[in-house]
């Protein structure tokens, strides 16, 4: 019997052992999941963004969901296992497209059912970032801000190995494993803007906001993960370092956009060496690092201590070969000293400047804005509106193609003309710096005061009684003079009308009956 007994234990051990060490090595595989994690915070954004068609109303609301990281302002070395952690210096870190145009912002924690509401602190819309804050504290109990690490690279060569979270379910998450293919630089074509990111690979579509983990620590934040990209560490760091200060400037940024060297022939007008490694400045933006002293035409050779190739890589301290714009991640901060390298009409000079931040001003049409109100003026039904990428954005996610050609056209000479191509002189420069805006007659809203006019649409205004128009506020100031009764409105060519006419006698009754009959509440945003 003792016998018997010694046999079906040991053959038991030989057939549960396999499925034992199977457990073991898949246990193995899988990180375990860290205290601060089981406290995670998920966030759900209510968004509404104006029509800028009818700038006056407001779109569909509509819904995103994601998660936001807990950090610590001003930034502190202290790890997250610290004891205790200071609420009063406790922010959410998110994407800024999860948050823009919010009308409500909502979290919740994994251990506790009742949801939160957050407020936005900070958003910088071209670097994809945003801050927020809770104000009750019961919110921060048991967090702790999450601990940040550079990505660790160590061959250089080789895919490194990260994982992240999959939701399921509420009470079901996931571990899930993937690579960094490498780390790159994308450019944000809303803000125009280039930024470090990290190419991912073998992560299912998620959320925005989760955090990409490597030893237990976060090395970036995921964003737009259908195509599979993250936001590294350095740049996380770097945000947060300059939202801990009293003001707020955005990320260091490169001031002009490139090409290879083109073509023989142009190559020999700016008198460029055939076989000196380089690349050629193609347009000169208005803000950003060089902005100031770099002109179209200029053959950049070397970025301070980095030269770079014929295709604007430099060998990176960390990354090995690498696009020189990862040097403005860790290695070029806002305000230091720069010299740049160059060949401008066959001749070798040093360029003296400072690292400079990105800018969204300085564009005669502006690029996307987020969280502010459109401006627009109403007189006798004519609506006018700046020309603003937001405003373009209404034909569409092609609008590039779909939006009014001509339209479209004055956002390509904004590039080519007043972004610094055409600048020879200091003067020149400040002057583009503070361009003018298009103002235009978006469209024309029906009344007895303006029959004859109800189907001009999309008309740039070149003058108002005589006053030449570079902003809104130049429109509600013309309206001021009127020509001998009347109110004369000239526009570009290329309009469907060069001049409208309205009578000075009773537009203000017109003005008021259009706000009544068409629910306005407002001629003029301010």
């Amino acid at each position: 019997m003792i016998k018997f007994i010694l046999f079906s234990v040991i053959v038991g051990w030989i057939i549960c052992s396999p499925t034992l060490l199977l457990f073991r090595v898949l246990h193995a595989e899988t990180p375990p999941i860290k205290t601060w994690f089981k406290k995670a915070v998920l966030l759900k954004s209510y968004q509404q963004s104006f029509d800028w068609l009818t700038p006056w109303d407001k779109r569909e609301i509509r819904t995103q969901s994601g998660m936001a990281l807990v950090v610590n302002l001003p930034l502190s070395k202290k790890s997250e296992t610290s004891k205790k952690a200071d609420k009063k210096k406790l922010y959410l870190l998110t994407t800024a497209e999860m948050v823009a145009d919010a009308t409500l912002i909502e979290v919740t924690r994994k251990d506790i059912r009742q949801p939160f509401q957050a407020k936005l602190v900070l958003m910088d819309y071209a670097a994809n970032l945003a801050l927020l804050n809770i104000e009750n504290s019961n919110f921060w109990d048991g967090l702790n801000p999450i601990k940040w690490s550079p990505v660790k690279n160590k061959s250089k060569v080789d895919a490194i190995d990260v994982y992240s979270f999959k939701i399921k379910s509420a009470h079901k998450w996931e571990i899930e494993s993937g690579t960094i293919q490498l780390m790159t630089v994308g450019h944000r074509r809303v803000s125009d803007a280039w930024f470090p990111i990290l190419k991912l690979s073998g992560f299912s579509k998620a959320r925005q906001g989760y955090p990409l983990l490597q030893e237990n620590e976060a090395v970036g934040m995921i964003l737009e993960t259908d195509k599979r990209k993250a936001i590294p560490t350095q740049m996380l760091l770097e945000f947060l370092e300059h939202a801990g200060k009293a003001t707020y400037n955005s990320l260091a940024h490169r001031g002009f956009s490139w090409r290879e060297l083109p073509q023989p022939s142009t190559a020999d007008y700016f008198k460029i060496p055939p076989a000196l490694p380089g690349i050629w400045i193609s347009r000169v933006l208005p803000y950003g690092t060089g902005s100031e002293v770099l002109k179209h035409g200029d053959y950049l050779t070397k970025i301070g201590k980095w030269r770079l190739s014929h295709d604007a890589i430099i060998e990176h301290p960390e990354w090995g070969h690498s696009l020189f714009d990862l040097l403005f991640l860790d290695q070029l901060k806002v305000g230091d000293p720069l010299e740049l390298d160059i060949i401008r009409d066959g001749e070798a000079m040093i360029l003296h400047t400072k690292v400079s931040a990105y800018k969204d001003d300085g564009r005669t049409v502006p690029l996307k804005r987020v969280g502010y109100t459109p401006r627009y003026l109403i007189q006798g039904g004519f609506l006018f509106q700046e020309l603003t990428a937001n405003y373009l954005s209404m034909w569409g996610a092609n609008w590039r193609s779909r939006a009014p050609v001509r339209l479209r056209l004055f956002l390509e000479k904004n590039k080519t003309v007043l972004m610094g191509n055409n600048l020879n002189d200091e003067s020149e420069l400040q002057s583009a710096k503070s361009a003018q805006r298009f103002v235009l007659v978006t469209q024309v809203i029906p009344d007895q005061i303006n029959i004859g006019y109800q189907k001009l649409s999309n008309a740039i205004v070149q003058q108002i009684n005589g006053q030449e128009i570079r902003r809104l506020k130049d429109v509600e100031e013309a309206f001021l003079n009127p020509d001998k009764g009347f109110h004369r409105i000239d526009f570009l060519p290329g309009s469907d009308r060069l001049s409208a006419v309205l009578p000075v006698e009773g537009l203000n009754q017109s003005n008021q009956r259009i706000k009544s009959n068409f629910r306005i509440p407002k001629l003029q945003s301010h």
